[in-house]
């Protein structure tokens, strides 16, 4: 046993004896040969010695066994480091005092979305934004004195995007800093979208957020604006209390049923404010689900439209007015239009007395002038007269002549033109401007034919039927 001292291992009583049983063991399985009685081994000196080689020797091969375990445990920790290092939900990042990356594990790399050896020996402050270069230097003066300290700041990408993100750093030593790098862009646009939120649920329009049993959870500003009901009075208490006595039961039970089946409803309704006062609402409520499908909430969003029942109650009332004042002008209408009809039909039995007198009076002058005035210029113009008064007779003649065709005529254009049809009236524009029947017909897309009937027609209208009359110098002959 001193032997075993002086040697340079340690001696392990415990191992030495484990050994001595397992030789033990091993003799009683042969696995050693025939082992000699321990009396005999201890009285030889040689067999004791031989006894303890075999003894260390198994001693050696324990503790080979344990280095192995120990070996396969140390890499099994070392993978899973590794695992958990690499693969970490953040990245981790080894910085110089001059702030290069000495390590970066590959969670860093796939944020910075490039390629982890080319990270390294690179300054950090390269991925950060130029708006918040001045905080991360900032950030890390104060990290030099050894304290512990967080920063949000925005990086970029070697693609060139965006990405807000945490850093954590924890100072080992004033030239090495440790560096956790977390992507917080889903926290930072909850947050706006928090904001937003917030800043729709403090709107003009009265907002109520109950659980599914219709608890109000809360209420904005304006329901207090609105109702008069204070946050403190109204949550925990159901939205009935804002009843008006204006709805019957079935219009509260078709609200639950749109709700069920649809999922919202929106309407008019009448409510009551705190102090007893009844006012009308544009009203929305909205399910809420979760993920499952499963109700959570109810929110409701009012506005009150008072003014707009009251412009819509004067427009009514102007409705009805110019209603009135419509069916009486419609009346008034139809009375100018029967005693139009009535005065039509006297001025049309006028005009056909008017027509009726004036051919009369055409008949009753040409006979008077072919009777007496015309025999008598006969005899004046037969009777031994000198040739000035020859002369003179002739052109008293001719007035004469000229007067009795002439006579009840229309004498301008306008009155001419309305004595014709449509399509004779421009026939006869067109004949008074000298155009030819050709040219006439292909103007108005018609045949020569049918414009020589329009001039036989013109010509009867006009009296110039079974004369020599030239119908465009009479044309011509008419005033515009």
């Amino acid at each position: 046993m001193d032997n075993k001292q002086e040697n340079s291992w340690q001696f392990d009583p415990q191992l030495w004896a484990a050994a001595e049983q397992k030789l033990a063991d091993a003799a009683l399985t042969g696995k050693f040969g025939i082992v000699p009685d321990a009396d005999e081994l201890l009285g030889d000196l040689e067999g004791r010695l031989h006894h303890e080689l075999e003894v260390h020797q198994i001693e050696l091969q324990m503790q080979n066994e344990e280095l192995r375990r120990t070996q396969t445990a140390l890499e099994a920790s070392r993978d899973r480091y590794l695992q958990l290092y690499e693969f970490a939900p953040v990245g981790y990042l080894t910085l110089t005092g001059d702030g290069l990356i000495m390590e970066a594990n590959l969670t860093s790399a796939t944020l910075l979305g490039v390629e982890r050896k080319k990270m390294l020996k690179r300054r950090f402050a390269s991925y950060i934004a130029p708006k918040d270069s001045d905080r991360w230097y900032r950030f890390v003066l104060q990290t030099k004195e050894g304290c512990n300290k967080n920063l949000e700041l925005t990086l970029h990408r070697a693609d060139g995007t965006c990405f807000d993100a945490l850093l954590s750093c924890q100072c080992g030593t004033a030239q090495i800093r440790r560096i956790t790098l977390t992507d917080i862009s889903e926290r930072k646009q909850a947050e706006t979208e928090l904001r937003i939120a917030a800043a729709a649920f403090e709107s003009q329009d009265g907002i109520i957020v109950t659980d599914d049993h219709k608890t109000i959870l809360r209420v904005n500003q304006a329901f207090f604006r609105i109702t008069g009901f204070s946050a403190q009075e109204a949550v925990g208490r159901t939205p009935f209390f804002l009843r008006s006595g204006v709805h019957d039961q079935d219009f509260y039970q078709a609200i639950g049923t749109s709700l069920v089946l649809d999922g919202y409803w929106k309407g008019e309704i009448w409510d009551k404010r705190k102090n007893g006062e009844i006012f009308p609402a544009w009203l929305t409520i909205t399910a809420i689900f979760d993920e499952n499908r499963c109700l959570t909430h109810y929110v409701g969003s009012f506005t009150e439209i008072t003014a707009l029942k009251q412009a819509e109650k004067v427009l009514l009332k102007a409705r009805k007015r110019l209603e009135r004042q419509v069916a009486s002008t419609r009346e008034e209408l139809e009375n100018i239009k029967e005693n139009s009809s009535e005065i039509s039909t006297a001025l049309s039995v006028v005009l056909k007395y008017r027509e009726t007198d004036k051919s009369d009076a055409q008949r009753a002058f040409s006979q008077e002038m072919e009777q007496t005035i015309l025999p008598f210029m006969k005899k004046l113009k037969n009777a031994d007269t000198d040739d000035g008064q020859k002369l003179l007779i002739h052109i008293l003649e001719s007035n004469l002549q000229h007067l009795m065709k002439t006579y009840g005529r229309a004498t301008s254009l306008p009155a001419l033109y309305s004595q014709l049809t449509p399509t004779e009236a421009q026939v006869a524009s067109m004949i008074r401007q000298g155009l030819s029947t050709k040219l006439i017909a292909s103007t108005l897309n018609l045949a020569q034919g049918t414009i020589g009937i329009h001039r036989k027609h013109i010509r009867k209208k006009l009296g110039l039927d079974n004369t020599a009359t030239n119908l465009v110098s009479y044309l011509l002959s008419m005033t515009e």
